[in-house]
């Protein structure tokens, strides 16, 4: 059995699952499948792909035109299996140099390539940049994992994927930089302490803060999302609903439910 791209010895039921460490119940409940561990009083329910995007659309794959053909763009749900027990970010970290975060002056990767309906690359292309040697040694363990990529939409996905490296605060040389870490710990801190009026005062400060695009995408993401949290432990809803719309939007499942329950008009 596999959880979370961890392989565990298991034995199996009509109604359960046993591994070493846990006996899952499961059922079948109309098109869903209710897993949940014994001894716990919340169940999971999951829906297969197709039945999930027949209740949310909003996931369909999205049709878009490339050079004069007509592509899909993946959405990381439906359009491709790897076959390997590993995630793709996994594999690539397995099959690139280590190199010291140290190393980087540029910190956000993005690159994209279409995989066709017979499982191969095609037309692979950096959009953004790191430098020659991490561009080079990621294009080599990209082309390494093609083996591993299973089509599964009977279309030609256009497929995105980014790399996000950090800095420890010691090592950041740019005044704005230290500035941004220094003031994400301390809305962090009062964020955890319930301090929802200051976490917003703190959080708040960081769009005024001058950093290249993207060089702190997950930190930045992670503040704005505490920060329309808070402006809805404090009752300000219209301030939260803008907050998680510049984030994303319902396809985003850090900030679906947000959006969902508070952001639509019953």
């Amino acid at each position: 059995m596999n959880i979370n791209d961890q392989n565990f010895v298991a034995s199996f039921t009509p109604t359960q699952i046993k591994t070493q460490y846990r006996t899952i119940n499961y059922a079948k409940d109309k098109n869903y499948l209710v897993i949940q561990d014994a001894g716990d009083d919340k169940a999971s329910y999951f829906l297969l792909v197709d039945d999930f995007i027949k209740k949310y659309p909003e996931f369909a794959l999205k049709e878009i035109e490339r050079n004069g053909d007509t592509i899909y763009r993946d959405n990381d749900l439906s359009g491709y299996e790897l076959a390997v027990n590993l995630n793709f970010e996994e594999f690539m970290r397995k099959n690139m140099p280590d190199r010291n975060s140290k190393d980087y002056e540029k910190l956000y990767f993005k690159i994209e390539f279409i995989l066709t309906t017979d499982n191969k690359f095609k037309d692979i292309k950096v959009l953004h940049s790191i430098d020659d040697k991490h561009d080079n040694d990621y294009i080599r363990a990209l082309k390494k994992s093609e083996i591993y990529f299973k089509n599964i939409s009977g279309k030609d996905l256009l497929i995105t994927k980014e790399a996000l490296h950090g800095k420890f605060l010691n090592d950041l040389k740019d005044e704005n930089e230290k500035k941004f870490y220094e003031i994400t710990a301390k809305g962090i801190t009062f964020y955890r302490n319930n301090k929802f009026e200051k976490a917003i005062e703190t959080f708040s400060q960081i769009k005024n803060i001058k950093i290249e695009e993207n060089r702190f995408k997950s930190f930045h993401k992670e503040a704005m999302i505490m920060l329309g949290i808070s402006y809805l432990a404090v009752g300000k809803n219209e301030e939260a609903c803008q907050t998680f719309n510049e984030i994303g939007n319902k396809t985003d499942f850090e900030i679906r439910n947000f959006l969902i329950d508070f952001c639509e008009k019953k």
